[in-house]
């Protein structure tokens, strides 16, 4: 499923939807909550809760300053996996164009001088406006908006969505229905036969005989359950639920009672076979839900789909993000490098390598699924470099939280998954990637031993770097020059990820490593203090032994040093880092976090490739 609009609010071009269930990321004004008014319109295009009317003069899209720009917008929905008998339903919004089972239902507003609206329906590959309206009421939609009161929903009436359920269960000429009634009127029958019950109805019918008379005002009574009728006894039952005991629903929290009525709803969707597309849209659906209930929730909503429905869900919650299929998820943004328009993809679209995806579904978790409501990411290997960055950049004056550039750890796994998010075709986000460019030392001294250590490479590292012999030496048959590293070369590694490159991506390499690269005559007394309460005779020893040292003697010896305490060296140097009054910032870090901050109009026009329209 996709949806395609022009010309409407701040929505421009198509975004295309995983197909059972979607979940929708992004930002903040990405544009998220107008992808759902859009999908209201499109398949409720006249009125909508309370009777209000849809398509108002402020549908129509306006500039900055609040003038409008456009007297016509157009929203499509494009539908895919029809089977033959949903292909009869919507036949005449076929689209042979799309591919085959594929249907398309596209509509048109006009706004008038006199501020009147005119809408005009097309169906399929036609120009002509010849869509039957049964061809747009085959899709059954249904509609969760954010911060709901589901209890109030859940009261007895003739709108109860459980009573529409069991409707749906019992339809006419069921048997159901029968033994319903002669429940209800059995009880009815007992009721009448308990003295109080009893009693009460005759008072209550003497006086009312009193005041009506006996002629033809005369009013009969009675106190029953219901009236014994179908329609009437299910509109009045009540839904109950609790921990310890079924009790009212008002009685529970709200994220419990939000729970209830998507099953409900969702249960409702699964009864209703003659929609040719069940379509449900969630808002926000994390509301009142603690983390745990919101794993939860992706989990049901993950086993939910089946053929013939489509779950779209809009989220600002990482869980949520994180606990959908990778595939599922469509990312929303807007960069100055598209003209601020709408960028909307589905990574399930990306093509990624099975592995990469598998790597993606394993680690994408809470943190990391932060990246995709971000304006940009900075991606770092570890735990130092998550620390640092953002404090660094504080000192440059370009505040990471403002820019909406979040930094991403991926604890030292593979940058590549993360980097194939990124390209022309894929999220068009600017994505720093700040990395080593020479091996790490596997093996060092690690304790408070204030002597210079041997430092070992593991076979492992050998062959994860093989420009690097054991002996620390370079093996010139297998670098390359580059001035982001020590030697003058890199390893193969940082070869691979600067071949990774584009108009999204760029590498940023250490020299070495980020320790080695933080050591200057500026830093030097700065890193000794963050030493200090880690390892005391260490901190003393450099400070006495190597005052008049180069600093690629102190950045050697330093780096053996914290090498197996870097987490807790990167957390005392932020403390000491955020108040220094002056600080040298490593250049390829630098570099990085000017790159990420810039205007994003430094991104080529050609860097933002148009999406075919693709029906999921």
């Amino acid at each position: 499923m996709g949806i395609r609009a022009q010309g409407f609010r701040n929505l421009s071009g198509y975004v295309p939807l995983h197909a059972g269930v979607a979940i929708v990321v992004g930002e903040n004004n990405a544009g998220k909550s107008n992808l759902v008014d859009a999908c209201r319109i499109l398949f409720e295009p006249e009125v909508g809760p309370a009777g209000r009317l849809w398509i108002t003069e402020s549908d129509f899209a306006h500039d900055g300053s609040g003038k409008r720009i456009a007297e016509t917008f157009e929203l499509e929905a494009v539908l895919g996996h029809l089977d033959t008998a949903e292909q009869g339903r919507m036949v005449t919004c076929l689209a042979p164009s799309l591919g085959p089972g594929k249907a398309r239902l596209r509509l048109r507003a006009t706004l008038s001088d006199g501020g009147k609206v005119r809408t005009e329906w097309f169906g399929g590959d036609s120009s002509h406006p010849d869509v039957e309206a049964w061809a747009r009421e085959a899709v059954t939609f249904t509609y969760l908006h954010p911060l709901r009161d589901a209890a109030s929903d859940l009261r007895p009436g003739r709108s109860n969505r459980l009573a529409a359920l069991i409707s749906a269960l019992a339809p006419e000429g069921h048997s159901d229905r029968g033994k319903v009634e002669a429940i209800i009127l059995a009880a009815n029958n007992d009721l009448r036969k308990v003295d109080s019950v009893a009693n009460a109805r005759e008072r209550v019918q003497d006086r009312l005989s009193k005041l009506t008379g006996s002629g033809r005002l005369h009013q009969l009574t009675d106190l029953v359950f219901a009236e014994p009728k179908f329609d009437r006894v299910i509109a009045t039952l009540r839904a109950l639920m609790g921990s310890l005991g079924p009790v009212e629903i008002t009685e529970s929290g709200l994220g419990y009672s939000n729970l209830l009525y998507m099953s409900v709803l969702l249960s409702a969707l699964e009864e209703d076979t003659d929609a040719a597309l069940r379509l449900l849209l969630i808002e926000e659906p994390e509301a009142h839900l603690h983390p745990q209930l919101q794993d939860l929730l992706m989990q049901f909503l993950e086993s939910s789909g089946h053929a013939g429905s489509q779950v779209v869900v809009t989220t600002h919650s990482p869980n949520l993000a994180s606990g959908a299929k990778v595939e599922r998820l469509t990312v929303l943004s807007r960069t100055a490098a598209a003209g601020n328009d709408l960028v909307g993809r589905c990574l399930g679209n990306f093509e990624l390598e099975q592995r990469n995806l598998e790597h993606l579904r394993r680690f994408l978790d809470v943190t990391k699924s932060a990246l995709l409501f971000s304006r940009g990411v900075i991606l770092v290997e570890g735990v130092a470099e998550q620390l640092l960055v953002p404090v660094f950049a504080e000192r440059m004056g370009r505040s990471l939280t403002t820019a909406g550039i979040t930094v991403v750890n991926v604890d030292g796994l593979a940058f590549r998954p993360f980097i194939d998010l990124f390209g022309p075709e894929k999220l068009p986000l600017k994505c720093a990637v700040i990395s080593d460019a020479d091996p790490k030392a596997a093996d060092v001294v690690d304790d408070d031993t204030p002597e210079q250590p041997q430092t070992q490479y593991s076979d492992a590292v050998q062959d994860a770097f093989p420009a690097q012999k054991c002996d620390g030496t370079t093996n010139g048959s297998n670098s390359t020059e580059s001035p982001g590293s020590e030697n003058g070369h890199l390893s193969a590694t940082a070869q691979i990820l600067k071949s990774l490159e584009s108009p999204q991506v760029k590498i940023f390499l250490a020299t070495k490593t980020l320790e080695w690269d933080l050591v200057s005559d500026d830093n030097w007394e700065i890193l000794l203090n963050a030493l200090k309460p880690i390892k005391p005779r260490v901190a003393e020893w450099l400070r006495r032994d190597y005052a008049s040292s180069s600093t690629k003697d102190r950045a050697d010896v330093l780096l053996t040093k914290v090498a197996n305490v870097k987490g807790r060296f990167a957390q005392e140097l932020t403390l000491l880092l955020a108040k220094a009054e002056h600080t040298d910032i490593p250049p390829h870090i630098r570099a990085a976090i000017e790159w990420a901050t810039a205007a994003e109009t430094s991104l080529p026009p050609t860097a933002l490739a148009t999406t075919p329209v693709t029906a999921n």
